[in-house]
C-alpha cells in the first residue's frame, strides 16, 4: 500500500477523486500553493480480473489512469506514485485487451504532456515492466525513494530466474556483474534515468521533515518547467553520457536513419 500512502501524504490537503476503480487512487491537493493530482495503482482483493488483485496494471487499472490523467483539473499537475508489481499477465486479461489498456494510459500521459501539462513521478516501491511504462515513465521528472525495497526492472527478479533457471543467488550475482541487469534504485540513477533520490526511514511511515524534501524537489522541479520534458531528454543528462554510451550511439543512427 505504498502508493496509497504516498499519494495521501504528498498533497496538502489531498482529497479523494471518486469514480474510478477501487484500485486506481487518484487525490487532488497542492503542493506550495500549486495544484496538483496524484495518481497510485493499488492491491485490491476484489479486482474484477484475478491477476490484477496484488497492485499489478491490468485492465480496469489501465482504463482508470488514463481517465484520471485526461481529467485531471485543468491547471494540475500530475503526479504519477509508483509502486507497481508489472503488468496483470492471464489469458482472460490478454484476450480482453491488455495491451490497450496500458496503450490507453500511456496515450493519456503523453497527449496531456504534450499539450503543456507538467507530469512527475515518485517510485516508492516496484516499478517492473510495461506496468511502469505504463504508469510513471512517461514522466518529464522521476524520483524515486533511496529504499531497498525499490525494484526496478522489465522483470521482477523471481521470473528472471524462472526464465533462466538460475538461482536467486546467481540472479543476484550476475546484477553486480552487469549494470543493466540490477534493480535497485542507485543503478537505475546511474543510467541517468532519476532527477532525485530521497532517504526515508520508513515508506510505509514517512516523516513530515520527509515528505517535505519530496515536495520540495517537485516545487522547484515545476517552476523550472522539468515535467513537459519528453523520456528521451534523460538520454542528455550527464549520467547517461558517462554510462549509456551505447543506447545514444543506436538511438543516433535510429535517428539518423529516419
Amino acid at each position: 500500500m505504498r502508493g496509497a500512502i504516498w499519494a495521501r501524504a504528498l498533497l496538502e490537503g489531498a482529497r479523494a477523486a471518486g469514480g474510478f476503480p477501487e484500485s486506481v487512487v487518484v487525490r487532488d491537493g497542492t503542493i506550495a500553493g500549486q495544484a496538483y493530482r496524484a495518481i497510485a495503482v493499488v492491491p485490491h482483493s476484489g479486482a474484477r480480473f484475478p491477476r490484477a488483485r496484488a497492485g499489478e496494471f491490468g485492465l480496469d487499472e489501465g482504463i482508470g489512469v488514463a481517465e484520471a490523467v485526461r481529467d485531471a483539473p485543468p491547471d494540475a499537475a500530475i503526479v504519477s506514485i509508483v509502486d507497481v508489481p508489472g503488468q496483470a499477465f492471464g489469458r482472460r486479461e490478454e484476450a480482453a485487451g491488455l495491451h490497450l489498456s496500458l496503450a490507453a494510459a500511456v496515450e493519456a500521459y503523453i497527449g496531456e504532456r504534450r499539450r503543456g501539462r507538467q507530469l512527475f513521478s515518485l517510485i516508492v516501491g516496484k516499478a517492473i515492466s510495461g506496468a511502469f511504462l505504463a504508469h510513471g515513465m512517461q514522466s518529464g521528472w522521476i524520483g524515486a525513494l533511496d529504499d531497498g525495497g525499490i525494484e526496478v526492472h522489465v522483470m521482477p527478479a523471481a521470473s528472471v530466474a524462472r526464465v533462466t533457471r538460475s538461482s536467486d543467488d546467481e540472479v543476484a550475482r550476475i546484477a553486480t556483474v552487469v549494470p543493466a541487469t540490477a534493480r535497485d534504485v542507485a543503478t537505475f540513477a546511474r543510467f541517468g534515468a532519476l532527477d532525485a533520490v530521497f532517504d526515508v526511514a520508513d515508506p510505509l511511515a514517512p516523516a513530515a521533515g520527509e515528505i517535505e524534501r519530496v515536495r520540495t524537489a517537485i516545487d522547484r522541479a515545476r517552476r523550472a518547467q522539468l515535467g513537459t520534458r519528453a523520456p528521451v531528454e534523460r538520454l542528455q543528462s550527464p549520467a547517461a553520457h558517462a554510462h549509456r554510451a551505447l543506447a545514444r550511439e543506436v538511438r543516433r543512427r535510429v535517428d539518423q536513419a529516419w
